[in-house]
């Protein structure tokens, strides 16, 4: 009998829906591909076997946990009452009412559903705004608007730290775009000058924080760092694993939505914004930022020790709920696939990025580091080998 996943090759294109979940990402042929059920940070496949995930938690949604009992709740309490209707929710506005309060000196906003949902809404709010189509990208910032080389033909993009080459086009685009920060520390000076450069050109600035918002503060980091867009984009993290995005902004670029289209019946559905609610809540009650970036913290630490005794050459980046490490010695993504290899022997979903939620406990940790230990001393020895093909390689992101 022919497997799922083989199956799913054949009449799925690429094989699944997200590029972040395909299995040949992080280890071909031995990554699990399907999941039975998923509670705290326990993940059950079909056939029986339980890992633990230390690594993307479900491309970075359920900050607290998966299968959180609160937000099932409220989501459950949504169905019950009936999840649309020809009539509008209102939590819809008690979502927004949320978000305003932990956003100060912004006044409006609009939902969508996933990430590029919030960066096309915010686009075209943008746009109007400008009057330009063309934009400035400087990030990842959803599908639509691509990666490269596959780009929106109207987009021009720069890279993290280098603000120089956008003067050129600045008379001629409506929008700029970025995240503020992601896999290296915030570059102050930098995103100063590109908010310097669209003061004078009258450009909308959006902060892209659908991977970075609600991590280390209750909203989006650019409260961290003291420079505040005109627009910012959160998604991800929001609702803990249920579909819902946002455009937070001032009211001087919002009010433009009302003079162009922006609307799907997916919007208008009741879960997101229930999920939504009951995450905010539980996070405020849980100190959850504060939380994830001990838990990054500890990850990080486990990797450095780990590494500095095996003798392994390796870089670790990323904000502590977001951390990352490559090996620099690896061009083909052998030992960091086989790293992955060795973890899932030892019952856990593990690879160079991990995403922290309030459920990866302090035993839990130390229970991870000694089988991060173990195997890295493995690869250093070279005690193991990698049996298939190593992992592809992500998109090249500009930030």
């Amino acid at each position: 009998m022919i497997n799922t996943w083989t199956r799913a090759n054949q009449i799925l294109p690429g094989g699944n829906s997200l590029f972040s979940k395909h299995p040949d990402r992080y280890c071909p042929g031995q990554w699990p591909p399907y999941y039975d059920r998923a509670d705290g940070i326990a993940i059950y496949t079909p056939d029986g076997k339980k890992y633990l995930d230390f690594s993307i938690m479900s491309a970075g949604t359920n900050t607290l946990g998966y299968c959180d009992p609160d937000v099932d709740n409220a989501v459950h309490e949504a169905i019950f009452k009936g999840n649309v209707s020809t009539l509008n929710c209102p939590e819809e506005v008690e979502l927004a009412e949320m978000l305003l309060k932990l956003n100060p000196g912004m006044d409006m906003v609009r939902f969508g559903r996933g990430g590029n949902d919030a960066c096309q809404i915010a686009l075209r709010i943008a746009r109007e705004y400008s009057g330009k189509q063309r934009f400035a990208i400087c990030g990842y910032h959803g599908w639509e608007v691509g990666h490269p080389p596959q780009l929106d033909p109207f987009c021009y993009p720069f890279e993290y730290g280098n603000a120089r080459p956008l003067e050129d086009v600045l008379p001629d685009i409506g929008a700029i775009i970025m995240e503020p920060v992601r896999s290296r520390p915030a570059d102050i000076e930098f995103l100063n000058m590109v908010r310097q450069m669209a003061d004078a050109f009258s450009i909308p600035l959006i902060f892209d924080e659908i991977t970075s918002g609600f991590r280390c503060n209750p909203s989006g980091y650019y409260q961290k760092i003291g420079i505040v867009p005109d627009l910012v984009c959160y998604g991800k993290a929001m609702g803990n694993g249920y579909a819902i995005s946002a455009v937070v902004g001032k009211e001087t670029f919002m009010e433009k939505a009302r003079g162009t289209f922006i609307s799907s019946t997916p919007w208008s559905e009741r879960i997101g914004y229930a999920a939504g609610i009951a995450t905010l809540a539980k996070m405020d009650r849980t100190q959850a930022q504060k939380r994830m970036c001990a838990v990054g913290n500890a990850v990080k630490s486990a990797w450095r020790e780990a590494g500095d005794g095996a003798g392994l050459d390796f870089e670790i980046t990323g904000l502590d709920p977001l951390a990352t490490f490559a090996f620099t010695d690896d061009p083909d993504r052998v030992r960091i696939t086989t790293f992955t290899q060795e973890m899932l022997k030892r019952g856990y979903l593990a690879s160079g990025q991990f995403y922290a939620s309030i459920m990866h406990s302090g035993a839990e940790i130390k229970k991870y580091s000694a089988a991060v230990n173990e195997v890295f001393c493995d690869i250093s020895s070279g005690r193991v080998k990698l049996v298939g093909e190593p992992a592809l390689a992500g998109f090249r992101r500009l930030a």
